[in-house]
């Protein structure tokens, strides 16, 4: 017995050492395998918070086919099915997702030493003053000089019309319509290292240049040059071409996304977005199917556009919206709306831009009207429905710097500063008042009538400087005349107060025979030289020293007067008092002449 106990104590102090053995070996095979579990859950984690990322972004930007509410609750349920890798914020009540904390989470997890993605309004340098889309009024000679002498941050181009640019115009109608060239390229013919005709490529710009030799050419690229070492403080010549937006027209999204592609290939990287056109008023848009009337007719058509943009451009190419605001039924009990518009189905600007951010749009620009407060019928800008518009793009999209661009309202310096406390937008965009003041950005001390007339005289000048190194393309203006008649204009609306005063300068500036840069400087030495002798007095005893007689507002007065009859006015009596004001005009041509 006493040796099968020794037997037995043996057996079990070995039995003992064995199992300590065996679990000390399962302790690091499990501690091994955790190992592998934690490193390999890691990289799943990693690559699933990536695909999540990717899928909701994917989600918010591309929801135009499917309903908001649908959407919101599928990406309630993805947030819900992740809770390892997402840290959500859900605000049920406002029905908005916060995607900021898992955007940063997500980051992290990439790289904790990577910066930030920078947001589209970021990566295009948070701009603040805007030059607005104007047909056939924001061609290169007026943007660069905006740019370069007088603070415009942005520049949009004039609106290109999608169908005509893919398909009906061909290379003709891209040729005469997209100015959006290499950036070295247009630096080097400003500084005349490269050939002079490199950014000529219609009859109608040779046009425009006939008769100037090459000394007025160089006068002109010198004049520049030395306006640009005086902005600068500088002896050194150093400016910057700064890309720009191109706006275009489309209802038809397969249409506007070709348009779009063949606009960046052919902007050679100097185009920042592709902007939407929702907010034209003009009838030409109704016949057309976009601006404002696209959007307030058939608004699902306009958002079906934009998500067609964002799904097919780059993401680094902005997809953006200039619209207005929707009509209401307090505009339509104040007689604004004319009697035979029907308010079936109203919606509120909080509800454009919702659906405008589910579409995808990386920035919206809010003009501060209705499209029936256009020309005659322009009433004060209603920066508060701005102000909310604001408000909703920026809780909407989680995004509490989401860019809104302020259009309308500007008549001087000091209003910019206004407009942004007001409406609390990102940057101000001027159209009308830019055309009249290009310095509107620009704080001016302007206080007697000489400096007034000086100041316009030399805006004007500096224009037709540039417009000589590069000569407007035509456009819709004409295949003949279309690049003067480009340049024609810009000097109608600079010049404005004081042709009213000359109207024998003011009708042959209109002459077809006065076609050519040559001959809009010698009209210019004339108009300088009537003023040239009259002293501050006598200039301001001039109806142009008043701000009434100016281009913004020359249809102020006559709202003025239509505001004292605000009855109803059918179809019929319209018609008739159009009729009268086109015998009245074309008298007053006749009596000019």
């Amino acid at each position: 017995r006493t040796q099968d106990e020794e037997i037995d104590s043996s057996s079990s102090a070995n039995l003992h050492s064995i199992s300590r053995h065996l679990a000390s070996m399962e302790l690091q095979i499990i501690r091994s395998f955790a190992l592998f579990l934690t490193i390999w859950s890691c990289v799943i984690t990693r690559a699933v918070a990536d695909r999540a990322m990717n899928n909701i972004q994917q989600s918010m930007k591309h929801v135009a086919t499917r309903s908001g509410r649908a959407w919101r609750r599928e990406a309630c349920f993805c947030l819900h099915k992740n809770p390892l890798i997402i840290n959500k914020e859900i605000i049920l009540n406002k029905r908005i997702l916060n995607f900021k904390s898992f955007a940063s989470t997500a980051e992290n997890n990439n790289d904790t030493n990577t910066q930030q993605t920078k947001t589209f309004y970021q990566r295009i340098n948070q701009p603040r003053h805007i030059l607005a889309p104007m047909v056939a009024q924001s061609d290169l000679p007026f943007r660069l000089m905006c740019e370069q002498l007088y603070n415009v941050d942005l520049s949009y181009t004039q609106m290109i019309h999608a169908h005509n640019f893919a398909e009906r115009g061909g290379d003709t109608f891209r040729r005469n319509h997209l100015d959006v060239y290499d950036e070295s390229l247009v630096r080097n013919v400003l500084l005349g290292s490269a050939d002079s005709n490199a950014l000529i490529f219609t009859q109608s710009q040779r046009n425009a240049l006939e008769g100037l030799s090459e000394s007025d050419i160089e006068a002109s690229r010198q004049r520049i040059i030395s306006a640009l070492q005086t902005k600068n403080n500088s002896l050194e010549t150093t400016f910057e071409v700064k890309p720009c937006v191109v706006q275009i027209a489309a209802h038809d999204p397969d249409m506007a996304a070709k348009a779009a592609e063949i606009i960046l290939e052919r902007s050679n990287g100097q185009c920042l977005a592709i902007d939407l056109n929702l907010g034209c008023p003009q009838a030409i848009a109704r016949k057309g199917r976009y601006g404002s009337f696209l959007h307030d007719e058939t608004p699902q058509a306009a958002y079906d556009v934009l998500t067609k943009l964002r799904n097919t451009l780059p993401k680094e190419v902005g997809v953006t919206a200039k619209i207005r605001l929707p009509p209401t039924q307090a505009d339509a009990q104040e007689g604004k709306l004319g009697h035979e518009f029907r308010f079936d189905n109203p919606v509120t600007i909080e509800e454009r831009v919702r659906r405008l951010i589910d579409s995808g749009v990386d920035l919206i620009t809010i003009h501060g009207r209705t499209r029936f407060e256009n020309k005659v019928t322009v009433g004060p800008v209603n920066w508060d429905g701005v102000r909310l518009a604001a408000a909703t793009a920026r809780e909407y999209s989680g995004d509490v710097n989401f860019p809104i661009f302020a259009n309308g309202g500007i008549e001087y310096f000091s209003d910019v500063q206004k407009c942004f406390d007001e409406t609390l937008c990102s940057g101000v965009m001027s159209s009308e008042s830019l055309l009249e003041n290009p310095g509107i950005f620009d704080e001016q001390n302007i206080v007697s009538g000489r400096d007034t007339l000086e100041r316009q005289l030399q805006y004007a000048d500096t224009y037709l400087d540039y417009c000589t190194i590069f000569p407007p393309l035509p456009g819709s203006l004409g295949i003949k005349g279309g690049s003067y008649n480009v340049a024609k204009s810009h000097l109608f609306k600079i010049l404005h107060r004081y042709l009213e005063e000359q109207p024998d300068l003011r009708t042959w500036l209109g002459n077809q025979e006065c076609c050519t840069i040559l001959q809009a400087r010698a009209l210019m030495c004339d108009l300088r030289s009537r003023y040239s002798t009259l002293d501050e007095e006598q200039l301001k005893m001039k109806t142009s020293w008043k701000d009434d007689n100016s281009w913004y507002r020359r249809h102020r007065q006559s709202n003025a007067s239509a505001a004292e009859n605000t009855e109803p006015v059918s179809l019929e009596e319209r018609k008739k008092l159009a009729k009268l004001r086109i015998q009245a005009l074309r008298e007053q041509r006749l009596s000019r002449a």
